[in-house]
């Protein structure tokens, strides 16, 4: 197996992950519009999916370098696995997966819900980071590149504050007003982080 087939045999197994997760999203987003009559609508609940949505996306752009291997040990690739699927927990669980006939609140599905949201999304973000770094370092020694370290943890450093605070707001917020304080604090730190993120083929490959 060539190092080309040993990443699409490992990005193929990821994405699979990642494509059930969104695919669980698209249904509950259609149950909500064919059942929409029934619901009473919320907008921190729907906007922290909409940041869920684009979370479990900007995992795709991590399996380019973190699959950029001539080998994986078996340690490896569960510590890799570890934040791709708590990302796919979340989307699994971030919207109802039905809607009783009586009817659905969505400020009491999200009351309910969002401490476990928090505890996964609060995880999995630190462990991205600790992984983000590990992978830096291993593209600057392949690249001699010694500043990409610096220059992550200082791009981290302007996002990480945001989620921090936006977390809290959304554990202690006590009205709507400040949960979706905390949800729209999520959603800026997603658009400064992602907004300019690209993929492209390095030079010779």
């Amino acid at each position: 197996m060539g190092k080309s087939d040993l990443f699409s045999y490992l990005s193929a197994f990821v994405t699979i992950v990642l494509a059930v997760a969104i695919t669980d999203m698209i249904q509950s987003t259609h149950r909500l519009i064919r059942c929409r009559g029934r619901i009473k609508w919320d907008a921190a609940p729907l906007l922290f999916a909409a940041v869920v949505a684009a979370t479990v996306v900007s995992e795709f752009f991590s399996l380019w370098d973190l699959f950029d291997v001539s080998k994986i040990s078996f340690a490896r690739l569960m510590w890799i696995l570890s934040i791709p699927t708590l990302f796919a927990l979340l989307a699994y669980s971030v919207l109802p997966d039905e809607v009783p006939a009586e009817g659905l609140d969505l400020r009491e599905f999200y009351v309910a819900e969002r401490k476990s949201w928090i505890v996964i999304y609060a995880t999995a973000s630190l462990l991205d980071v600790v992984r983000s770094v590990d992978a830096v370092n291993v593209l600057a020694d392949r690249y001699h590149h010694p500043e990409w370290l610096r220059e992550y943890l200082a791009y981290t450093a302007r996002y990480l504050p945001l989620i921090a605070i936006g977390l809290w707001l959304m554990w202690w917020g006590r009205s709507r007003k400040w949960d979706l304080s905390g949800v729209l604090l999520l959603a800026a730190a997603a658009i400064y982080g992602m907004a300019e993120w690209t993929i492209r083929a390095r030079p010779g490959v």
